[in-house]
């Protein structure tokens, strides 16, 4: 019984993985994709499940899907990382599964972003499909504003950075929710607080975990969210919208979760190993 630990950069929560697979003396390798090849094999990987780690979205999608090709299970699965990697794909999604999202309007040119503006009224937010850690969303207040974020986007390589997500701007508490799903069971919550000087509360960015009670309807819209793309370890971005009650922002298919086990003091690489072994290693 043989775990993979899939990575192209180690940081304190794979150290951390790491170290509880040693103490509950699991056999595991650590596969860094920036080191090693793999091969379109089938019987090559003597896995029985590969925890796929990586911070680079297409590393986590490719490792995926060549072991899964080699009958490996991997958390999370290709699907799931596909879906949750482009922003648009999880919105639709969701959309479909009736589990509230931001209003949003998709558009593939500057001339009918510019009518979404418009049609949206300021403020509003833009962001592209791709991206994490808050990088590229923008607050525009203004039509001047908007025009500015649409050119320089324009001038980006990357063709998926030139479509816009437009979505309404929902008033916040000063915060927004983060909640860790591992399996069908909701691992807990907490708060983001904004940091000074910005509007947004990802953690990379400074926001400032703190601990929250979680309702039934919280973890109901979470435990949904998840659902929706088939999330098996997945953390979910939830805002607090003034007549819509919770709605999903984004869904995180290789959760970071520093600031989490900060706010609720919940021992996550624990808890993942211990389900690993119990799902996948009996």
């Amino acid at each position: 019984m043989k775990v993979a630990l899939v990575v192209d950069i180690v940081r304190p929560e794979e150290k951390q993985i790491a170290k509880e697979l040693d103490e509950k003396k699991i056999s595991y390798d650590v596969i860094n994709v920036n080191q090693v090849n793999l091969p379109l094999k089938k019987g090559l990987y003597d896995y029985q499940v590969a925890v796929i780690r990586t911070v680079s979205m297409y590393k986590a999608l490719y490792a995926a899907a060549v072991l899964e090709a080699a009958d490996v299970h991997t958390i999370n699965s290709s699907y799931t990382i596909y879906t949750c990697g482009d922003k648009i794909l999880a919105y639709s999604k969701l959309l479909k599964a009736n589990v509230p999202i931001p209003y949003s309007i998709i558009t593939m040119s500057p001339d009918t972003t510019l009518k979404a503006y418009e049609e949206l009224g300021y403020p509003l937010v833009d962001k592209p499909p791709i991206g994490s850690w808050g990088r590229m969303v923008s607050l525009i207040r203004d039509v001047i504003e908007g025009k500015t974020i649409i050119e320089h986007r324009e001038m980006l390589s990357n063709s998926q950075l030139k479509i816009h997500i437009v979505q309404e701007y929902v008033k916040n508490k000063g915060r927004d929710i983060r909640c860790l799903v591992l399996g069908n069971k909701l691992l807990g919550c907490y708060a983001r607080k904004i940091p000074p000087n910005d509007w947004r509360a990802n953690v990379a960015l400074g926001g400032i975990p703190e601990s929250i009670d979680v309702n039934k309807d919280l973890e109901k819209i979470a435990l949904a969210a998840a659902k929706t793309v088939n999330g098996e370890f997945v953390s979910i971005d939830i805002l607090e919208h003034e007549n819509k009650g919770y709605i999903i922002n984004e869904i995180n298919d290789v959760p970071e979760f520093k600031g989490f086990m900060a706010a609720t003091k919940i021992n996550v690489p624990k808890e993942l190993v211990e389900y690993i072994i119990s799902n996948y290693l009996i």
